[in-house]
């Protein structure tokens, strides 16, 4: 029996369970399971079995039935939320997608077919297989998106095992591999999966508070965002048992602040990509940013200071990029890691390391230092190249209030007097009312705007 099978015998099991909560209406796992069988017949009829095709929805109970009515008829699907036309054609075009479903918020789909294109030999592998398949697209925040191939029953195999049943908050999108990680561990697991108004702190906290939320999986840039809201003060986040944040480096001083006011949170964080799927991870405790990698079918190691993953669920390889993966399959992540005995901390991307006067920094140690500057809402740092220094830090500001230059530069610089040496001193300060973070709630350094 393989993993979608086990799925719907855990979904008829807890028939009567409320499954989804969307637009305030609960739906059962004996709904779903519906919306699966009568969506299987639907989509059999239009898209072929084993076609390849582009599903675009954000989360929503017909998203979902759809997505695993498509893997029952062993297509390979590309999840893609909702942006516009262009941006949907060149996906679409990547994939070679035959057909493409379009789910409307208030639950219609729409499948329209697309000829002319050549099947990838990723996706052909995964045909002669007769296998369920996903491609998933990377940011793209500084270019075109790569399309990451997976084997569907690779990401959904290691939730088979049974674990606790949780109300869970859809906060991550449908097509983030940390958003179908959540949903695949609620369903699974007969729990609860809440999907709010939006994905900003005011009705994320309400959905807590009203559907007594015990998970959250989430970003530390929305962290930050709901620790600088009057989230707290208007809602009850009591329910909330765990938070696991993932996506980017945590701020130290974020994770204290976390930590105070909900001390009997278990903070944990999680690590994955878009091409490895969820990696296995432990955190030495909630306060701290140290983990540990792996288990005995997910292998890491660090080569030159960089962390290289060998995983179950590993992507085939991507679409539209040369390999990234070394002789013996192990993937690269890019990421710089430090480690102390069998723990280890992710820095940031290698790419973003800063080379200032040979000194390397990388951005999130610097903004780590800059959040506990009062009376800001964000910082993100980046650089610009100079030409004796080599490069030059630049710090953007996000102010709750309007604030001349001069006297932020001048307070700015008199906080980090002992805290920051002075090659991390920003030498370019930018004060913006831009958000610092992109859609997905992650530093948006590749599109920052200055407006003072």
């Amino acid at each position: 029996m393989n993993a979608l099978q086990v799925l719907l015998e855990r979904f008829a099991e807890h028939a009567d369970r409320p499954a989804v909560v969307y637009q305030d209406h609960p739906i059962s796992y004996g709904e779903l399971l519906e919306r699966v069988r009568h969506y299987q017949s639907f989509l059999a009829e239009q898209a072929q079995p084993c076609s390849r095709g582009s599903l675009v929805a954000d989360f929503s109970p017909d998203a979902i039935a759809a997505l695993i009515a498509l893997w029952l008829n062993r297509c390979t699907v590309a999840l893609i939320t909702p942006r516009p036309g262009l941006q949907l054609e060149t996906l679409h075009d990547i994939c070679q997608a035959q057909w493409v479903v379009h789910v409307g918020e208030q639950g219609q789909l729409c499948l329209t077919t697309r000829a002319g294109s050549t099947e990838p030999a990723l996706i052909r592998q995964l045909r002669d297989q007769e296998v369920p398949g996903a491609i998933i697209f990377t940011s793209g925040s500084s270019g075109i998106p790569k399309a990451s191939v997976h084997k569907a029953l690779a990401l959904l195999e290691r939730h088979q095992q049974r674990k606790r049943q949780l109300t869970s908050i859809a906060f991550l999108l449908f097509d983030h591999i940390g958003g179908l990680n959540a949903l695949f561990y609620t369903l699974f697991n007969g729990g609860c999966l809440v999907i709010p108004a939006s994905r900003q702190p005011l009705p994320v906290a309400r959905a807590i508070e009203k559907y007594q939320v015990q998970a959250l999986t989430t970003s530390p840039t929305f962290i930050n965002l709901l620790l600088l809201s009057d989230a707290f003060k208007h809602h009850d986040l009591g329910s909330l048992q765990v938070i696991n944040y993932s996506a980017e480096p945590m701020p130290e001083l974020v994770l204290q602040r976390l930590h105070r006011l909900l001390p009997h949170v278990r903070l944990s964080q999680s690590y994955g990509l878009t091409e490895t799927g969820v990696v296995p991870a432990r955190s030495e405790s909630s306060r701290s940013g140290w983990m540990k990698l792996g288990d005995e079918r997910c292998h890491v190691r660090v080569v030159d200071g960089l962390l290289e993953i060998r995983n179950d669920s590993t992507m085939l390889g991507y679409l539209n990029a040369p390999s990234p993966f070394t002789e013996d399959g192990f993937y690269r992540t890019g990421d710089a890691v430090v480690q102390r005995g069998g723990w280890m901390k992710v820095l940031g991307r290698a790419t973003e390391m800063i080379n200032v006067g040979g000194e390397k920094v990388f951005p999130s140690e610097i903004e780590n230092v800059l959040k506990g500057l009062p009376r800001i809402l964000d910082v993100m740092v980046s650089h610009e190249r100079h030409a004796i220094a080599g490069n030059l830090i630049t710090a953007t500001f996000s102010l709750a209030e309007d604030e001349p230059l001069a006297d932020f530069k001048a307070r700015l610089y008199a906080f980090c007097r002992d805290r920051l040496p002075a090659f991390q001193l920003p030498r370019k300060v930018i004060l913006t009312q831009d958000r610092l973070h992109t859609a997905r709630f992650k530093k948006n350094r590749n599109t920052l705007k200055e407006t003072r």
